[in-house]
């Protein structure tokens, strides 16, 4: 979940067919709830790139299933990534097993849901798109993205104008002072007409 920000349904619904390998990406097709399959929470498939430490960890994980599949004698491993006794394990279950592992280690306790509002805050602190988030999180639009996290974003914003202090102004003072007059004698005369017509006054009662 720190690294994909799937929901907990997406994740107990996750088969080892939907990941890929090779090109370091999840497909996630469908959800799991209360003994049933569903399709995701927008009805959309999607699909979620993978870190390489994750594609590691996912791959490490896979071989132990196949050498306790062949120990069992099943020939092939579970389809479910993370099942219970082979079946689909409840979200309650999932939930409890995440509050024992938060107390035995120490840390306060938080909602399995808040981890993916830790990789979507994670991402946009760390300088990625909106949009990029957005697909990433299978939000049904990009208003929705912005709503919840559009808090981050604006110091990432400040962060590009900063970029403009070192930009250096050459271009434009490289340009001949021939030039520059011929554009403000050109100028000049339209700024005049809109100015009487009033089109760059200010109305009547306009605040300063």
């Amino acid at each position: 979940a720190f690294r994909t920000g799937l929901r907990l349904g997406e994740l107990l619904a996750l088969r080892w067919s939907d990941i890929d390998f090779n090109s370091k990406f999840i497909r996630v097709q469908r959800s799991y709830r209360i003994g049933r399959l569903e399709k995701t929470k927008t009805g959309r498939d999607r699909r979620v790139d993978m870190s390489d430490q994750l594609s590691e960890a996912l791959h490490g994980l896979l071989i132990k299933r196949k050498k306790e599949a062949l120990k069992a004698g099943m020939g092939e491993p579970v389809e479910i990534v993370f099942h219970r006794k082979g079946k689909h394990m409840e979200q309650n279950f999932a939930r409890r097993v995440f509050k024992k592992v938060l107390s035995k280690a120490g840390l306060r306790e938080i909602r399995i849901h808040d981890i993916r509002h830790t990789f979507a805050s994670l991402l946009l602190t760390n300088g990625e798109s909106p949009v990029y988030v957005k697909e990433q999180l299978g939000h049904s639009s990009i208003q929705m993205t912005v709503d919840i996290y559009g808090h981050l974003i604006p110091s990432a914003n400040r962060a590009a104008v900063n970029k403009l202090d070192n930009t250096k102004l050459d271009a434009t003072q490289a340009q001949p002072a021939e030039t520059e007059k011929a554009q403000v004698a050109e100028i000049a005369p339209r700024i005049s007409v809109m100015v009487r017509k009033g089109g760059l006054e200010p109305p009547c009662g306009y605040p300063h």
